[in-house]
């Protein structure tokens, strides 16, 4: 099972989403810190009680989109090459 599982994430590493899901991504990706900066600001100018926690995970949230588009545009590789 644990092969099977290194194979699969192997495979994910290897290879990047067909075209409409890169598209989807980068979209997502493009619109994101504008809304995570104005969801934030509502949080704070509200007085919200939670808002420490909601502002983290809008950021986090955003870091992660950021994170598939690299990916899905094959920058996250050529980091990792240029790790190498």
């Amino acid at each position: 099972m644990a092969a099977s599982l290194a194979v699969s994430l192997m495979g994910c590493a290897a290879t990047r989403p067909p075209q409409r899901i890169q598209d989807a991504i980068h979209t997502m990706n493009r619109h994101m810190p504008e809304y995570v900066t104005e969801a934030n600001k509502a949080l704070v100018d509200t007085g919200h009680p939670d808002k420490k926690r909601l502002v983290g995970m809008g950021e986090r949230l955003a870091d992660a989109v950021d994170a598939l588009d690299r990916w899905a545009s094959g920058k996250e590789e050529a980091q990792e090459e240029t790790k190498r």
